[in-house]
């Protein structure tokens, strides 16, 4: 059996046509869709139940950040596999079926993801390297966007990967991951200290540690509405760099996690320039938008850096079937 989860927050639009595409696009397969919403105040708690009476819906009082509200679902889970899904997805072409296809093919795969595509069905490049000093010295000197092809500057998104083979990476996007039981098993649910992104990074990466693989599977193919609801935003930038500092802070120790966290610093401070320059010179809203939120974030971070509390890896006690 699978098990369909998806996270909601004022998406109802995004999450309608998502689960039409979910409920249309898979046959023959046994399933079941739980959406965990996080205190909407649009219309998904009045409608969704009429409209999707089939779906489990668990209604949180707040906003409970994505990290947690996958945990519930997961808990509440039945399935040997588990498929976090992105509210701002559409399935193509029977994508779950195909996937769990492919995890049946290859036993070694604990995690799979499938090929996104942006909504006029352009790829999306939605796998990585975990971070490393490598790959942020890349990063933060805009090394992989003036050298996409280059495997040496570009390891850190994978921006010369081929997405017409399977191949095993490090880690995914999480807007489509299907991971098997016996993983949240052996390594525990999501961290909920990353309130918002890297989760995903960080639970591939504790899976690869424990053993696990993590595979691209190309068969499968979703609709990605990069963001869905939200655009960029001083607070989804600040949430994505923080989630970062947290990565590093959990994960590494002494002299390299201070130097990747400083990488990640000037990678902030120069955005900021670089962005606001070009906004300038081009006249370009976007650009001086996209410079206002790094220094935004920038900012936040140097008068109250995040800290990770060691000692706490989310939710790791046992999961039983409900």
């Amino acid at each position: 059996m699978l098990s369909v989860i998806i996270v909601n927050y004022n998406q109802w639009s995004l999450l309608q046509a998502c689960l039409r595409s979910v409920f249309e696009q898979t046959r023959g397969l046994d399933f079941e869709v739980i959406v965990i919403d996080n205190a909407s105040t649009d219309e998904t708690l009045a409608v969704l139940p009429k409209e999707f009476p089939q779906v489990c819906l668990l209604a949180n009082g707040r906003n409970a950040g994505f990290a947690a509200a996958n945990n519930q679902g997961i808990r509440r889970a039945r399935g040997d596999y588990v498929l976090l899904l992105n509210p701002d997805t559409v399935v193509l072409d029977g994508a779950l079926q195909k996937t769990l296809e492919f995890m049946d093919e290859h036993p070694e795969a604990g995690i799979a993801a499938c090929k996104l595509l942006f909504p006029d069905r352009s790829l999306q490049r939605s796998l990585y390297s975990f971070p490393g000093l490598w790959n942020m010295i890349c990063e933060t000197m805009f090394l992989q966007k003036l050298f996409p092809r280059s495997r040496l500057f570009g390891s850190y998104t994978l921006t010369y990967f081929d997405y017409n083979s399977a191949r095993q990476v490090d880690a995914a996007c999480g807007a489509f991951l299907m991971i098997r039981r016996e993983v949240f098993e052996g390594i525990g649910l999501l961290d909920e200290q990353f309130y918002m992104y890297s989760e995903e990074i960080d639970f591939c990466y504790r899976a690869k540690r424990a053993g696990y693989q993590v595979w691209f599977a190309p068969e499968g193919v979703v609709l990605h509405f990069w963001g869905g609801a939200t655009t960029v935003s001083r607070r989804v930038t600040l949430w994505s760099v923080g989630a970062q500092m947290l990565f590093f802070q959990k994960h590494f120790s002494g002299p390299l996690r201070w130097t990747l966290i400083g990488l990640k610093f000037t990678g902030v401070l120069l955005r900021t320039l670089v962005y606001g320059t070009g906004g300038i010179v081009l006249a370009r809203r976007s650009l001086l938008r996209k410079s206002s939120c790094y220094l935004f974030a920038a900012l936040h971070l140097a008068g109250s850096p995040w800290r990770y509390k060691h000692g706490y890896e989310g939710s790791v006690e046992p999961w039983p079937r409900v």
